[in-house]
């Protein structure tokens, strides 16, 4: 392979390399954020003395919904780890170094998926690499001895340059190659392709301008798998093969609108608080409280200095425009309900009607994590030669409806006021008991007591 084969890219590349980085510039927010330079950029800004728009990226702070919407997915999604059924492999030394290091870098089986799922929201997809160094060592003895294993990497779409799928014989669409970039700097670029019987992993050097020059180094594998081991997290699928839809794109956007609404808010407020004095060259004027302006007795009348002074009118319109588009990620989101919003009185069905919709969302998310972990454990199988159980299993909840129990518990309190009847009265106290202890051992203690004592409650 030459160099311009080395360096070309999927026809989907490019659009969705920038889209990615923007993506992940939202999510992370600081300094990463404010070096995308997303504030609008007005003309003749840089006409001014020293650097206007510089001094308006530092002044203007990140109101983060990306980041925080992607914190509520997570909150809901892993608030239940998921049950792994091991079977005959529990207490296998390889599957717990497996469950306890995925990556080969500390994470275990939950913080890496975490981790990639959190990525694969945020900018789409993600390639998830299952690999095994085996092509360094000649027997098994020497694996167990050196401690290699299969283990997990993740690369994101702006580090997979090309990839095709095809149609086996069964008509499943299968990988049939992918070229990565493993490592870029300023004196090199290291790139892999992969193919089902096979390998290839390149050293491009770069000249003196960054760009790359001439490959340096080759190095050919043989891939034992017979398949390549990637496999592609998508929470939510495109119509390109291998190209996911980010769940907060929207989000991305309403976040930089407000970015752009909270420099003008700054601006506004600065502008109006300290007034522009407009006056000739020649008068003399001095700045501060209580300055002295000196003009000549001749002057003009028509050229007396006056204050600029701009009305802060607009703040509460550019405050209410905020407002308004936070309200609208939250929608957008599904996140209202579990949002506390100020003067914002929502009814109790629609509340309910937001949580299942959230609950469906993260329903949708879970099922594909889930498929995920089931392929990476197959390829893991295949690199450690190890035959699955017949009981092997994983598990995600697949429940995720936030009650609100202060909502609910009042109202028992007013049924219990309403209709006291014994019998109901017991049965929605021990419902209570249900809802509020989750020790199964304490719910059993206060159960038992319950049914010891029959007296209704003072209203």
């Amino acid at each position: 392979m030459d160099l311009d084969n080395i360096l070309s890219t999927h026809p989907a590349y490019d659009e969705v390399s920038t889209q990615a980085q923007y993506l992940y510039r939202s999510y992370v927010g600081g300094q990463t954020y404010r070096a995308g330079q997303y504030l609008t950029h007005y003309i003749g800004e840089d006409q001014g003395p020293g650097d206007q728009y510089g001094k308006r990226l530092l002044a203007t702070p990140l109101d983060n919904h990306v980041q925080t919407t992607i914190d509520i997915y997570r909150s809901f999604l892993f608030r239940e780890a998921p049950s792994r059924e091991l079977g005959s492999l529990a207490g296998n030394a390889s599957v717990e170094d497996w469950l306890d290091d995925t990556d080969q870098a500390g994470q275990s089986m939950n913080s890496f998926l975490k981790t990639a799922n959190d990525l694969a929201l945020v900018v789409g997809n993600i390639w998830i690499l299952v690999d095994k160094p085996i092509y360094k060592v000649q027997t098994r003895a020497e694996e167990e001895a050196l401690g290699i294993r299969a283990y997990c990497a993740t690369y994101t779409p702006d580090n997979v340059l090309n990839w095709e799928y095809e149609r086996n014989l069964a008509g499943k669409m299968v990988l049939n190659h992918i070229k990565v970039k493993e490592s870029d700097n300023s004196t090199q670029m290291v790139v892999t392709c992969w193919y089902p019987d096979y390998i290839v992993r390149y050293v491009v050097a770069k000249d003196e301008n960054g760009e790359p020059h001439v490959i340096t180094s080759q190095e050919q594998f043989d891939n034992p798998l017979g398949y390549i081991p990637f496999v592609n997290h998508m929470p939510l699928r495109s119509p390109v093969q291998g190209v996911g839809y980010s769940l907060v794109a929207d989000v991305a956007d309403g976040q930089r609108y407000i970015y752009n609404l909270l420099s003008e808010l700054e601006t506004t407020i600065r502008i109006s608080g300290h007034p522009t004095l407009v006056k000739t060259q020649a008068t003399s004027a001095a700045a501060g409280a209580g300055a002295i302006i000196q003009m000549d007795n001749d002057m003009d009348p028509g050229l007396k200095p006056y204050l600029l002074q701009p009305t802060a009118a607009g703040v509460n319109g550019i405050l209410d425009s905020i407002d308004k588009v936070v309200e609208g990620i939250h929608r957008m989101t599904h996140t209202a309900a579990v949002q506390a919003t100020k003067n914002a009185p929502v009814s109790g069905t629609a509340l309910m009607v937001e949580r299942q919709l959230l609950n469906a969302k993260l329903t949708d998310i879970a099922d594909t994590l889930q498929e995920t972990e089931y392929k990476l454990w197959d390829i893991w199988f295949n690199w450690q030669a190890i035959e699955a159980p017949a009981d092997f299993d994983i598990t995600y909840s697949m429940n995720f409806d936030a009650k609100d129990q202060h909502s609910e518990v009042e109202l028992y309190r007013k049924a219990i006021e309403v209709a006291p009847n014994a019998a109901l009265v017991k049965y929605l106290q021990e419902d209570v008991a249900r809802m509020l202890i989750d020790d199964p051992e304490d719910l059993n203690i206060v159960l038992t007591d319950m049914n010891k004592s029959t007296e209704l409650p003072e209203a």
